[in-house]
């Protein structure tokens, strides 16, 4: 069965169905619906009292269940939030045994896309359950906000909402904080169920995270219960970005002018602090002395995009398009090689010393190929290039997904794999086709045991660090990979029915 671009779900933009049969899967397709289909058959919440569609943020992959699940669900169990981080790393509690769907955001495209291509609606029936639990259990009665970011989560044994514990060792401090993540949020796949709480959420933002409605200083943080937190006020870049996204997808859905006027203000904020002779701006308000973070600006160029694709604001695209440039113009010194860190005046404050390609590179590459389909600007393109050109499978990425000791490779690998199909969606240039099927067979080798997308994670903090074990965590971005997966399928088939053509525009496609 070959796939059409226009009939692929893609941010919301649905099209008619394409039947398919299981049987006749692609390599790449085929991998994401084993991943899926694991998700579905035994990644779900079978436990505590109440079992729900919901999906475990992290699984054995042996048993698949939460590890460390307890004996019993008791009193015990319920107050104590730190026995877990003694012997299995960094894990929070809160993590080990939620369900959390910020981090399924991916999963939730990849689950609706493949109904779209094979006409399975088993995978969107999945998704389905899923969203309609959250919209009606995981959603804060006093401020609105909804129950997902790296504080608040939905514990699978006590069957309610916990907040997570910040103490890696031997603290125990519990949060409710609202955050949003490193990932475009999937507001449209929430508006057509509930207009009314999608729009609370939204609201909430500018409710309980705008310090000052003059200038939009924000705290990252606000209470899931009592909303505005007044302490450990820091204005980060990235949810800049995020807060421009959500509301100019309100506005897109009802032309209240209030949503446009913040999404702008917001856009704004960072550009205001930014160094006027290179356009280089450092991550955090408050942090004076901070160098630029590239991966942090890349999130803000990309979610502004994004923003610019709901609604068409030259304001968004040209701020984006400033970012790029400038990191292009201070940051590369030559083919694949990038500054390690930069001053906002552009100065080197590590002469000789060159970034790895995850993350500022990649994560700038990949918001270089939206920008050059949105603008047709050619340097930027020459950017996303050059850093893809250098990326092979044989690299190899030591961090590890914040807060965990959870590798972050499949992220890493992912970001690669969707900014080279973005290039070859916007050029059609056949070479990036064949780098991306390249990698995502390197992908599926790696990272598919036994019907999920798992990582490496060391099982102690402190000692031996070769102790490890295989574990399927939601925070690595699976998700993504699968749906980037079931993009490349139909990429693949269009080009070899000769029916592939270069996007006019590249998708609204969350990442």
């Amino acid at each position: 069965m070959r796939l059409n671009r226009r009939q692929f779900i893609a941010g919301g933009m649905a099209a008619p169905m394409l039947a398919r049969t299981p049987a006749k899967d692609g390599a790449y397709i085929g991998g994401a619906r084993q991943f899926l289909d694991t998700m579905i058959e035994k990644g779900t919440d079978r436990y505590g009292r109440k079992h729900t569609p919901v999906f475990c943020l992290s699984l054995d992959p042996e048993t698949y269940s939460p590890a460390k699940a307890p004996d019993k669900v008791d009193w015990k169990y319920r107050r104590n939030f730190e026995w877990l981080f003694r012997d299995y790393g960094y894990y929070w509690k809160s993590h080990l045994h939620s369900a959390n769907l910020i981090y399924d955001q991916g999963t939730m495209r990849a689950l609706y896309a493949l109904t779209e291509v094979s006409g399975d609606k088993r995978y969107a029936r999945a998704a389905d359950a899923y969203l309609d639990f959250f919209l009606e259990n995981c959603v804060s009665e006093q401020t609105g906000h909804f129950g997902w970011g790296e504080h608040v989560f939905y514990n699978v044994f006590t069957d309610y909402i916990i907040g997570g514990a910040f103490g890696v060792r031997s603290v125990n401090k519990f949060s409710y904080n609202h955050e949003f993540e490193r990932w475009t949020t999937i507001y449209d796949l929430f508006w057509p169920k509930s207009p009314e709480k999608t729009l609370a959420e939204i609201e909430a933002v500018y409710d309980y995270k705008i310090h000052d409605p003059e200038t939009f200083i924000n705290n990252r943080h606000s209470d899931y219960y009592s909303g505005r937190v007044t302490g450990d006020t820091l204005t980060f870049i990235k949810h800049s970005g995020l807060f421009a996204h959500a509301w100019t997808f309100a506005h897109s859905k009802t032309g209240d002018p209030k949503f446009q006027q913040w999404a702008r203000k917001a856009a704004d904020l960072f550009w205001g602090y930014r160094d006027t002779r290179t356009n280089l701006v450092r991550g955090c308000v408050q942090r004076h002395d901070e160098p630029v973070a590239p991966e942090e600006l890349a999130q803000l160029a990309l979610f502004l995009m994004r923003a610019y694709q709901w609604e068409p604001d030259q304001l968004y695209l040209d701020r984006s398009l400033a970012y790029l440039r400038a990191y292009h113009a201070h940051f590369m010194v030559g083919p694949g090689k990038y500054r390690k860190e930069v001053a906002t005046d552009g100065t080197d404050k590590k002469p000789g010393r060159l970034a790895e390609l995850w993350e500022g590179p990649l994560r700038m590459a990949k918001a270089a190929a939206l920008a050059y389909s949105l603008s047709g600007d050619a340097t930027l393109l020459e950017m996303a290039d050059d850093v893809v050109s250098q990326y092979t499978p044989e690299m190899t990425f030591s961090s590890v997904v914040q807060r965990s000791l959870v590798s972050d490779e499949i992220e890493a690998r992912n970001v690669a794999l969707g900014t080279t199909i973005d290039l070859y969606e916007a050029t059609g240039n056949r070479k990036y086709l064949d780098k991306a099927q390249v990698l995502a067979t390197d992908a599926l080798r790696r990272f598919l045991y036994r019907g999920l997308l798992v990582s490496s994670m060391q099982l102690h903090p402190e000692g031996d660090k070769s102790a490890r074990t295989k574990v399927y965590d939601a925070r690595t971005g699976a998700g993504w990979l699968a749906l980037n997966l079931i993009r490349l399928q139909r990429d693949t088939d269009a080009t070899d029915a000769g029916r592939f053509r270069k996007f006019d525009r590249l998708e609204r496609i969350y990442d």
